[in-house]
């Protein structure tokens, strides 16, 4: 059984919602705490906390950081929690705040080597996590985030690595943290997990509260993309399956002062690296993981 600690910008794209529900269901996961982080926290902490509520877990969640180390141009807001008002979820005020990264290292603090962070959203509240209290990650048992870009093809614009790009700062931070696990999951290979919505459907079928919440929660991403990608659900399949995806260890840098390449990723290989990234997947292994486990 392990340990997670979700940390996450619910509430736009599906796939974080199908993270969630994942580990929800996957027998092998004791998810202890949820963090949100971007635009409008309080709004995906609510969302977070309508999911669970419709399997019964009651997990400790708190809304994190809507501000970022580095500024970028952008606050998005969560559009798929204009489906709160169908579900039953606890109501987080917006001048409340909660301090995220103290949870996040009040959690870790006192199970030692014990808790895999999983980072599936811009990396502000990780990296201020480590920034704030230096002895975070050796105190992990593994950080798993998803995150970066190393493809021979060059993005349409640097926003497409959006983990990175939505804070390059935090990014920088957390790519050069030490973790006795530290993998992840890149865009080159999570586009690989592309299904258009109708197909979604088919893989996902909304036969319990819970898939119906995650499909109602990320009907507007649906409708506006007509697609899906599983990036943080992979992110999510790896800690308990690590063999889904082949890593290659090395060194990451994250550009943090040309304007046109903010947040861009390159890698550098090294059998002394910090840090392992994604190079290969198992395609079939890992949809019939997630499937099987969702709908089990």
């Amino acid at each position: 059984m392990e340990k997670v600690l979700l940390d996450t910008d619910i509430g736009g794209d599906i796939d974080d919602a199908i993270c969630l529900a994942y580990l929800l269901k996957e027998p092998e996961c004791n998810l202890v705490g949820i963090t949100t982080v971007c635009g409008e926290p309080e709004k995906r902490a609510a969302v977070a906390s309508a999911i669970c509520k419709t399997v019964k877990r009651n997990i400790p969640i708190i809304a994190g950081l809507d501000t970022t180390l580095q500024p970028v141009p952008v606050y998005p807001t969560p559009d798929g929690a204009r489906a709160l008002s169908n579900w039953e979820h606890e109501k987080y005020e917006k001048y409340e705040k909660s301090d995220a990264p103290a949870f996040m290292y009040e959690m870790i603090r006192t199970n030692p080597h014990e808790i895999v962070l999983l980072g599936i959203g811009n990396m502000t509240n990780i990296a201020t996590l480590f920034n704030t209290y230096s002895d975070a990650p050796s105190l992990l048992k593994g950080l798993y985030i998803m995150n970066g870009y190393f493809g021979q093809e060059e993005l349409p614009e640097a926003c497409y690595n959006w983990n990175s790009w939505a804070d390059p700062l935090a990014s920088k931070i957390v790519f050069a943290s030490h973790v006795a696990i530290n993998r992840a999951i890149t865009l080159e290979i999570t586009e690989r997990l592309t299904l258009d919505a109708a197909k979604a459907g088919e893989l996902f079928p909304a036969k319990s509260d819970l898939m119906k919440s995650v499909l109602d929660f990320g009907d507007s991403w649906l409708e506006s993309s007509n697609k899906l990608t599983l990036h943080d659900p992979l992110a999510a399949v790896c800690i308990f399956y690590p063999d889904v995806c082949q890593f290659e260890k090395g060194f990451v840098r994250v550009e943090t002062d040309e304007e046109m390449f903010m947040g861009g990723t390159s890698f550098r290989a090294a059998r002394d690296g910090n840090v392992e990234i994604s190079r290969e997947v198992d395609k079939e292994r890992f949809y019939h993981i997630l499937s099987s486990t969702l709908n089990r």
